[in-house]
């Protein structure tokens, strides 16, 4: 299965800069769409999925803010990236506050590099277990650091859910009357093997262990639950590095690519 193709929305009111972005985007794999002034943008994100807009900061009619400002009201969870060949530190304050990243045109070589590095794609995520109050606690705690789980309460639930979903991460209880969690994980990664998947059992033993990681599967002790969300972001936070660089390599900018594995291993 292949990542969701994310669409872009580039704004700038120079055509030739927008169209050699717009060019460089669609090398990397993006659905690039284009606008040359705000109300165009608004228009677009009005009738469109937008995943990121790029907007430049001076544009005539409506200033890059502002366009920003208007497009998380019709969309509150677009990323957004501000341009500015004109910043300042009050500038980059403002743009902060909206909950936008901040990027210089002066520093454009390292545009891609940048873009790379943001949490771009949506990680859609995974819960199993048969314990209802359980699965809803830490899909709440999911949510409250921005993802929105899908939940199954059973093999088959999660099963069902698959073949409709592009599903990232599954987080799977191993005690389920109808299939226990390695069994699961069994056959989450012949429909699509390059899942990444972790076991959560209450009742584990070095051998269960074992036949986790033989899977390629990260294995948790429920009673740890205390420390379980650091090692939550470390998976999610490895799973962006990764989609970032396939990415680009999709895209055909291997070099880029390379760059980004790079440094996710010396973070590891």
């Amino acid at each position: 299965m292949k990542n969701e193709r994310l669409t872009m929305l580039l704004v700038d009111d120079n055509e030739k800069f927008l169209n050699s972005m717009a060019q460089r985007a669609t090398l990397r794999d993006y659905n690039v769409l284009t606008a040359t002034n705000g109300e165009q943008a608004l228009e677009i994100a009005s009738k469109q999925t937008i995943h990121i807009a790029v907007v430049d900061q001076q544009m005539p009619g409506m200033e890059g803010l502002v366009v920003i400002t208007k497009l998380k009201a019709i969309k509150p969870d677009i990323k957004t990236l501000l341009l500015t060949g004109h910043g300042d530190e009050k500038l980059k304050k403002a743009t902060e506050a909206l909950n936008s990243a901040y990027f210089d045109k002066e520093d454009i070589s390292g545009f891609w590099d940048f873009l790379a590095n943001l949490s771009l794609g949506k990680i859609n995520i995974l819960l199993v277990d048969d314990n209802p109050k359980f699965l809803n606690t830490v899909a709440e705690r999911i949510r409250l650091k921005g993802h929105d789980p899908l939940t199954a309460l059973n093999g088959k639930e999660a099963l069902e859910i698959m073949e409709s979903n592009r599903i990232h991460l599954a987080i799977i209880d191993q005690r389920m009357p109808d299939m226990d969690g390695l069994v699961l994980i069994t056959q989450l990664k012949k429909i699509d093997p390059a899942i990444k998947t972790m076991l959560l059992t209450g009742h584990g033993d070095e051998k269960l262990k074992e036949a986790t990681e033989a899977l390629n599967s990260s294995y948790f002790e429920k009673e740890d639950m205390g420390s379980f969300w650091g090692f939550f972001r470390k998976i999610l936070k490895n799973l962006e590095t990764t989609m970032a660089a396939a990415g680009m390599a999709e895209g055909g900018d291997h070099n880029d690519a390379l760059k980004i594995e790079g440094s996710k291993k010396k973070t590891k």
